[in-house]
């Protein structure tokens, strides 16, 4: 019986075996190039969504200071306590009450103009400001609101102590990234007496998840998370941790007056209707139709 089994295992061909090793072999190397692939594919999208996010190229805007020939310009350039030089505009009201008017995302302040021109008639100062990575400010990256509300404040601090302006009637008003930054800092900053909120977003998550599946045509997970926690990385600073949402609370019993348009694709409304249900009173919600 030895034998026999001897001469069975002999008859067995030599290359039997080592087959389904081969085969291991080959599916594992195709699924760590699927594994590498994909990972690839996550990381190269999160980088460009990343890169969209925190650069953006220069804006013109066709308006020009002479185009409002009430408006007396005084261009400030001010250190911001993030360690960075602001360039501003300062124009003088009637009368000693000012608000600081801050732009929109990849914009700089040629973009709220026509606004300061207004509200220059309507007898207050106005102070636009480039915010940090725009115009004529320093900064190497947009931060979502997680640096630029500092140096908001830091705007703050410059028109408080200049004589022409009552550091007790200071308010500010924000368009886009700049809503959200008006909020936060004035969330943290009591001399912010009044705040207007034009288009905001509520947090940084679902704003970027509205980016990838609304103008990208990707869907939001995995790649909106993905995209925040590689700009986090690169800038070195939390985004998700600046949430509107969370600290608009904090301005009451300053008014608060948020508006927005139904039409706005790009930042939704019901970003705005969560900061109202979120924020404490004196508040009015103004939402406009076809805008």
């Amino acid at each position: 019986m030895r034998r026999s089994a001897n001469a069975a295992s002999e008859a067995v061909p030599s290359d039997v075996s080592p087959r389904p090793r081969r085969w291991r072999r080959t599916l594992l190397a195709l699924a760590g190039l699927l594994l590498v692939l994909t990972v690839g594919t996550l990381g190269g999208v999160g980088w460009i969504g990343s890169e969209r996010a925190i650069h953006q190229p220069d804006k013109t805007f066709p308006w020009r200071v002479g185009d409002y020939p009430g408006l007396r310009p005084e261009p400030v350039t001010l250190p911001s306590g993030t360690g960075i030089a602001i360039a501003g505009t300062f124009f003088p009201g009637a009368g000693r009450a000012t608000i600081v008017v801050s732009h929109g995302y990849g914009n700089d302040q040629g973009e709220v103009l026509p606004l300061a021109a207004f509200l220059q008639r309507a007898g207050y100062g106005v102070f636009t400001y480039d915010m940090r990575h725009r115009g004529g400010s320093g900064g190497d990256a947009i931060t979502m609101g997680a640096l630029e509300q500092h140096d908001l404040v830091s705007v703050i601090d410059y028109l408080a102590a200049r004589p022409d302006v009552d550091p007790d009637r200071i308010g500010a008003l924000g368009v886009s990234l700049g809503g959200a930054t008006t909020i936060l800092a004035a969330a943290r900053d009591p001399r912010i007496r009044a705040v207007v909120d034009d288009c905001g977003f509520a947090d940084v998550e679902s704003a970027t998840a509205t980016a990838f599946e609304h103008f990208i045509g990707l869907p939001a997970f995995p790649f909106a998370p993905l995209t925040v926690a590689i700009s986090e990385r690169r800038i070195g600073h939390s985004v998700s941790a600046s949430r509107p949402v969370d600290v608009v609370g904090r301005i009451s019993p300053r008014p608060l007056l948020i508006i927005h348009g139904l039409a706005d694709e790009q930042v939704p409304p019901d970003h705005s209707r969560r900061l109202f249900a979120a924020a404490g009173e004196p508040k009015e919600l103004w939402l406009v139709e076809g805008a």
